[in-house]
């Protein structure tokens, strides 16, 4: 093992899309450049955050120079300048994308999740040797009854449809190897969900619980955009849904063929008319291998859509023994 590079702390790039420059950002920026020194973690890993980029998603004119004169009284932050309103993943991925740390985080602008649970994740991912942890709120979020109806309803078909459980630790609020969210950020497309596309490179995630700090400052999402939020995750995640609708389409033919054999078996021995019945077979006949015939087509169209959406072959990594999962950097000296 390298022992200079036992020695080095942690680095860490804090990535925080900004798009109506919340009233919190300040504090944030303050909490954040208190950890610009090296610090240490309760389980003794050595940490320190060396810039904070802020990436400008296209808001007001008061907002930029807002950012300007976070610029001017810290030498830890810098601005990525988007020409126009990308939205929160977009931001984000431009953030990562432009962050040269060892680790990276990603938070909000409002300073719901605290910056001071940062060592928090650290520790979780060097213990547990995972290189996604998210920050998982231990109140509910300060949302519309309506807004926390719909994220019930979404999560409950989730839970149903998707093949990743990944999906239930999502949070804005991240903690990741450096060089996957870089590598996130250089395939991803328009329409690609960030949580999604980090859990095609990374083996596993995990979560823990943070304090949520209620800010009021409200969401940026209207009910429109939270239904587009909603749609690219869906179609990000998979083809699942039509195999489950292949399987009910398959269970939907066998019970129509079923019910024939039993009609005409009728038919012939008793003399039975058929009626109704035979109209409900043929239905169920048709209406299976039309579920087939179409599960098939999606599962083409999903081929298709997974090339559009930048889902990679293969990411390279550095050498895992040189990691910052497996690095021990408390017992060797310079």
């Amino acid at each position: 093992m390298d022992p200079y590079a036992a020695s080095v702390a942690h680095s860490i790039s804090v990535v925080i899309p900004v798009f109506r420059v919340a009233a919190e950002l300040p504090a944030l920026i303050r909490d954040l450049e208190s950890m610009s020194t090296p610090q240490t973690t309760n389980k003794g890993n050595s940490f320190v955050i060396r810039e904070i980029i802020a990436v400008y998603d296209g808001g007001s004119f008061e907002g930029a120079a807002a950012l300007r004169t976070a610029v001017e009284h810290s030498g830890l932050v810098r601005v990525v300048w988007l020409s126009r309103n990308f939205g929160q993943h977009p931001a984000t991925l431009a953030g990562m994308s432009a962050s040269a740390g060892e680790w990276i985080v990603t938070l909000d602008e409002d300073g719901q999740f605290p910056p001071s649970a940062i060592p928090k994740l650290l520790d979780h991912a060097i213990k547990e040797q995972c290189p996604i942890v998210y920050g998982q709120p231990t109140t509910p979020t300060p949302h519309p009854w309506w807004r926390r109806a719909t994220s019930w309803l979404a999560r409950s078909l989730f839970k149903v449809v998707s093949d990743n459980k990944d999906w239930s630790r999502f949070s804005s609020f991240r903690l990741m190897l450096g060089e996957l969210g870089r590598a996130v950020g250089a395939y991803c497309t328009n329409e690609t969900y960030l949580d999604v596309a980090l859990t095609w490179v990374s083996p596993r995630s995990s979560s823990v619980k943070i304090p949520y700090q209620d800010t009021r400052s409200g969401s940026a999402y209207s009910l429109g955009r939270l239904s587009a939020h909603f749609m690219r995750m869906f179609l990000t995640m998979g083809t699942r849904p039509m195999r489950i609708f292949a399987v009910a389409g398959a269970f939907a033919a066998l019970v129509g063929f079923g019910l024939s054999g039993a009609l005409l078996y009728r038919r012939v021995v008793y003399g039975f008319p058929t009626g109704f019945a035979s109209t409900l077979a043929l239905l169920l006949i048709m209406t299976g291998l039309l579920l087939l015939g179409l599960a098939v087509l999606a599962e083409y169209i999903g081929l298709i859509v997974r090339n559009a959406i930048g889902r990679p072959l293969y990411v390279s990594v550095s050498d895992p023994t040189q990691s910052a999962l497996t690095r021990d950097r408390r017992t060797a000296s310079p």
